[in-house]
């Protein structure tokens, strides 16, 4: 399934970016930055669904001799496991990326340094400041993931999103069989 492997690709590159905004970015700006492109990365992904179940919905036509016809349950079910296998790619390349590369430890101590200066600029959240200071104890007592726990949670998210977006993109992509004709109907 080469669509799920290019999806996947394209899905990472956008994680990365995204983790990088956080880690070694830190600041409003850069979180503004992200908020953009994980808009434009789920309309990406949104696009990408349905171009490669509309050419693959093509692809089944032609090779149908008698009635062409492209079922809402297989576009459903394409779409579904291209998004799965996505969710593998990026999975992987999460765990690669948090707990390889960069460390579970340092990835999480710079999570939170990023999320306390965002917090501290806002004067609202300064009377909070106590409970975020619970979750960031939270955060930094978490073990570090496993690679099985890291690809479940990606796969489940992605599966997730790929059963929202198929049942549009299926619903779209089907095509009804034409059983009557103009030029069967001439009277």
């Amino acid at each position: 399934m080469s669509c799920g492997a290019i999806l996947g690709f394209v899905m990472l590159a956008s994680h990365i970016f995204e983790q990088c905004a956080v880690v070694y970015g830190g600041t409003l700006t850069w979180y503004a930055a992200m908020g953009v492109e994980y808009l434009v990365a789920m309309v990406v992904y949104v696009w990408m669904l349905y171009r490669f179940t509309k050419s693959y919905s093509l692809e089944v036509m032609e090779q149908q001799a008698d009635v062409k016809m492209f079922s809402f349950g297989r576009g459903f079910g394409f779409v579904s496991s291209v998004s799965m296998l996505a969710g593998v790619i990026v999975g992987l390349g999460r765990y690669i990326l948090h707990n390889i590369i960069i460390g579970h430890t340092e990835y999480t101590q710079t999570m939170i340094a990023s999320l306390q200066s965002i917090l501290k600029a806002n004067p609202e959240t300064a009377s909070m400041m106590g409970t975020y200071n619970q979750m960031f104890a939270q955060m930094a007592a978490q073990p570090e993931p496993t690679i099985l726990q890291t690809l479940f949670s990606t796969v489940w998210g992605y599966a997730i999103w790929g059963i929202l977006v198929g049942l549009v993109v299926a619903a779209i992509v089907k095509v009804e069989p034409k059983l009557f004709s103009n030029s069967n109907n001439e009277e």
